[in-house]
C-alpha cells in the first residue's frame, strides 16, 4: 500500500494505492473546530440533504436510479466529530474504471457535484416538506435515547466522566436548540462548507488514473480552505471523580468505570495501553469476563474499550442492581490484578493474537484506512505495521508498567428500579 500526500491550492489530496479492492473510494472530508450549534446543524444538513433533491435529480429515488445505473455506485454524506473537531464527508465507492469501458468517474461526479452544489433552494431554503419532516424525524430520534437503557446511560456517563469537553455534550441536552433550527439556519450552514472548513480528499484504489483528479479538481474549483480547525486530537479530560446513581425503569443496571491514564509515552500507547485494556477486557476470555462473569455469575456482560485521544479506558457491564457492591469490589481486584506480572503473563498471548487479527482486518476495510490517514494529518502518525511490530515486542513487564500509570476515577450506574424477582 503507497501513500502520497499532494497539497493544492484549496484542498490537500491522499493518494492511496492498493490493489486489494476492485472499487475507488473516495472520501472529502470538510473539517472545523467543535461548535455545538454548528455540529447540530450540520447533523439536521445531512438528513435533508439525502431527500432534497437537486436541479437535475429532484427526487431522492432520480439520484438512486441514476447511482445504480452507474454500476452500483455508492454516495452519501455523514456527520462526525473527532474530539474537539467536527467533519462533514463526502463519499462515494466506484468500480474501478478499468473493468469498464465507460468513463465513469466524469458521470459519478456529474451527480455528486448536481446533489451538492445545486440542491433544490429557494429563497435560500431546501424544500419545506423535507426539512420539517427531518427536523422532525431528528428531533423524534432524539427523545427516544430514553428508551434505550445503555444509550441513556452512556450519555449521563460521558457528562460526568467527560466534564466541560466536546465529548460530555450530547443532543439530548441540546434538545431545545435543535428544536430552534430554521430552514434558513440550515442553508447559511451549507453555504459555510464551501469557506471556512480545512479540505481533505483521500482516494484510495487501484492505479487510479488521472482523470478522476481532473473531476476532482473540477468539483472543488469554487470552494476555499480555512485553517480554523484543532491541530491536534488529543484531548485532556478531568473526569468527575466518585460515585454517582441514577433510578431507571428497568430491571437491569448499567454500570460505567471510567479509568484514566497519565504519563504515557508514545510507544506505549502504540503496544502497552492497547494490550492492557485487551487483557482487561476486549478479548475472549477477559479477566474482568473470567473473574465477573464466568466465576462470580455477577452480570450479564462486561467489557472494556480504550479511548486513544482521551487517554482513558472505559469498562462497561450489565448487573443487578443487588450486586452493584461485590461487582464493583471484584473489578477492582481485577483492575490490581493488572499490576501483577503472572497474571498478565498468562493472557499476553491471547492478546496479541487477538490484536494482530484486528490489524489484519484493517486492511479489507477502506474506511479504517482512510480514517487512519485522516487522523495522521493531526499529528498521530498511526503506522499499522509498526504497531503490530510494537505489540508483538511488548512484554508483561510493559504491561504491567501502563497498569501503573491507570486508576478509576468515575463510577456511574443507572439502577434499575424494577425488581427482577417480579
Amino acid at each position: 500500500m503507497d501513500y502520497n500526500k499532494i497539497e493544492k491550492k484549496n484542498y490537500t489530496l491522499h493518494v492511496i494505492d492498493t490493489n486489494r479492492f476492485k472499487t475507488v473510494k473516495v472520501s472529502i472530508r470538510f473539517t472545523k473546530k467543535y461548535d455545538t450549534e454548528s455540529f447540530y446543524r450540520l447533523h439536521l444538513l445531512n438528513r435533508v440533504m439525502a431527500y432534497n433533491g437537486s436541479k437535475k435529480y429532484p427526487k431522492a429515488s432520480d439520484i438512486s436510479k441514476r447511482l445504480e445505473y452507474l454500476y452500483g455506485t455508492s454516495f452519501g454524506t455523514k456527520v462526525h466529530s473527532y474530539t474537539n473537531n467536527m467533519v462533514f464527508e463526502v463519499e462515494t465507492s466506484i468500480l474501478n474504471p478499468r473493468f469498464v469501458k465507460e468513463d465513469l468517474y466524469k458521470d459519478v461526479f456529474e451527480v455528486i457535484s448536481d446533489v451538492t452544489l445545486n440542491p433544490t433552494v429557494k429563497k435560500n431554503k431546501f424544500n419545506d416538506e423535507i426539512f420539517e419532516r427531518e427536523k422532525k424525524n431528528y428531533v423524534e430520534s432524539i427523545m427516544n435515547v430514553k428508551d434505550s437503557p445503555d444509550d441513556y446511560a452512556s450519555l449521563l456517563f460521558r457528562e460526568k466522566f467527560y466534564k466541560d469537553t466536546s465529548l460530555s455534550e450530547s443532543a439530548y441536552r441540546n434538545i431545545d436548540y435543535i428544536k430552534s433550527i430554521t430552514n434558513e439556519d440550515i442553508y447559511k450552514e451549507y453555504k459555510k462548507l464551501f469557506t471556512d472548513y480545512k479540505i481533505d480528499v483521500f482516494v484510495l484504489g487501484d492505479k487510479v488514473s488521472e482523470d478522476l483528479f481532473e473531476v476532482i479538481d473540477k468539483y472543488l474549483s469554487h470552494f476555499k480552505q480555512n485553517s480554523n480547525y484543532e491541530h491536534s486530537l488529543m484531548l485532556k479530560i478531568k473526569p468527575s471523580k466518585g460515585e454517582y446513581k441514577e433510578s431507571y425503569n428497568t430491571s437491569q443496571s448499567i454500570l460505567f468505570v471510567g479509568l484514566n491514564a497519565k504519563g504515557l509515552t508514545d510507544e506505549e500507547f502504540d503496544s502497552s495501553f492497547v494490550l492492557y485494556n485487551t487483557i482487561l477486557g476486549s478479548m475472549n476470555n477477559s479477566l474482568l469476563f473470567v473473574n465477573v462473569r464466568e466465576k462470580h455469575s455477577l452480570c450479564y456482560y462486561i467489557s472494556s474499550s480504550a479511548k486513544m485521544y482521551t487517554s482513558d479506558v472505559i469498562i462497561v457491564s450489565g448487573i443487578n442492581k443487588k450486586s452493584y457492591k461485590k461487582a464493583l469490589d471484584l473489578i477492582n481486584k481485577t483492575l490490581e490484578s493488572m499490576k501483577d506480572e503472572k497474571v498478565v503473563k498468562k493472557a499476553l498471548k491471547n492478546a496479541k493474537k487477538t490484536i494482530n487479527l484486528s490489524l489484519n482486518a484493517y486492511y479489507e476495510s477502506t474506511s479504517r484506512i482512510i480514517n487512519t490517514y485522516y487522523v495522521n494529518q493531526f499529528g498521530n502518525n498511526i503506522d499499522i505495521e509498526k504497531r503490530r511490530e510494537s505489540v508483538n515486542k511488548a512484554t508483561a513487564e510493559d504491561v504491567v508498567n501502563v497498569a501503573k500509570k491507570i486508576s478509576a476515577s468515575t463510577i456511574f450506574m443507572l439502577e434499575g428500579s424494577i425488581n427482577e424477582e417480579n
